[in-house]
């Protein structure tokens, strides 16, 4: 993620202001051609805030230009929300959306598709609430549980997920190294991706070659992965545990991480962080002739870096994870697919 320039007073703005801390205006982002702009700015373009910006001081994107719709383009891709009626409801909602519009910013960079093509419908967000926002319990209930998944196109996220002490019970629970609500838009995303770029193409094969057959049956597989719990030197071949339940989950995983890297790496060049005097390169946009091999000059001692940082804080890793030879040659198809989906 880069930063901004308030078009006002040039102070430095970041993606989540909706007011000039220098100047005092109101800014918010324009999804067409990826800025940050004053509300005076967008009104002389004839654009106008979201609707959940306006109504609800939720958002800070202004509206597409979907007549009679109101809405940005991020949450013009909401199927359904909480009922927002509800106080902690609308504070869940909020934050799920704030991690919404990083993953949409990001998609976007990357010039991949979001609408719906001739033959495959586009993203929708499903965001639900079940019992648990009432009563705290770590344990899905048993009856309406919010499963978090992907289902051609739409992605259904429990905005529970969103509340921090929720998370890491269900963290510590699962056994899982790292665990935010950004992590989990990106995964399910990843699903998403495969079902339009990999499903019924010519890249099938090598995706089975890299990540398994994905005609395992898939409710077997993570029966199987929940029961076991650990598996003997998954770290060779997974970036997670989690990835090694079924190939659909493995390419979920990778694709995160993918994200991950060129979002953090994006941010980490634009702030001119330099690493043994060496500056990090923009990833974005991807290039032809800059490899995954060459953003991971980068990114591994930036990771080590962020570790070491964060254990000078007192906290856990940010990047709990090693890339081995197998790994790398799973986020180099993830960055095959993106070069070719942005040329296309």
């Amino acid at each position: 993620m880069r930063t901004f320039s308030c078009d006002a007073c040039g102070n430095t703005l970041f993606f989540e202001n909706d007011t000039c801390l220098k100047c005092g205006r109101k800014v918010g982002f324009r999804a067409d051609d990826l800025t940050m702009v004053t509300v005076e700015h967008a009104q002389a373009a004839g654009i106008a805030p979201c609707r959940n910006w306006s109504e609800r001081n939720a958002c800070n994107w202004y509206a597409n230009d979907t007549p009679g719709n109101g809405y940005c383009l991020a949450c013009s891709f909401n199927e359904v929300v909480p009922d927002l009626r509800d106080p902690q409801r609308l504070a869940l909602w909020t934050e799920t959306e704030r991690a919404k519009r990083r993953l949409i910013y990001t998609l976007l960079t990357l010039r991949l598709p979001v609408g719906a093509s001739a033959d495959k419908p586009g993203l929708r967000f499903r965001l639900l609430a079940d019992e648990r926002v009432d009563t705290g319990a770590v344990e899905p209930p048993a009856e309406g549980a919010v499963l978090i998944g992907h289902d051609e196109g739409a992605l259904t996220m429990n905005v529970v997920e969103a509340d921090d002490a929720h998370r890491e019970a269900m963290r510590k629970r699962l056994n899982e190294p790292y665990r935010t609500m950004l992590g989990h838009l990106r995964h399910e995303v990843g699903h998403y991706y495969w079902y339009r770029l990999v499903e019924g193409t010519e890249r099938l094969e090598e995706f089975r070659t890299l990540f398994g057959d994905e005609r395992a049956n898939y409710a077997a597989a993570l029966a199987a992965h929940y029961a076991r719990q650990s598996m003997d030197g998954w770290q060779e071949s997974f970036v997670s545990l989690y990835a090694s339940a079924h190939p659909w989950e493995d390419f979920a995983e990778t694709w995160a991480h993918f994200i991950h890297l060129v979002d953090t790496l994006e941010t980490a060049s634009d702030a001119r962080i330099a690493l043994q005097d060496r500056g990090i390169s923009a990833p974005l946009p991807l290039a032809a002739d800059r490899p995954l091999a060459t953003l991971l000059e980068d990114w591994l001692p930036l990771t080590v870096a962020l570790n070491q940082l964060n254990r000078s804080m007192g906290m856990h890793d940010a990047y709990p994870f090693a890339l081995t030879d197998r790994v790398v040659d799973k986020l180099a198809f993830v960055h095959r697919l993106c070069l070719a989906s942005a040329a296309g």
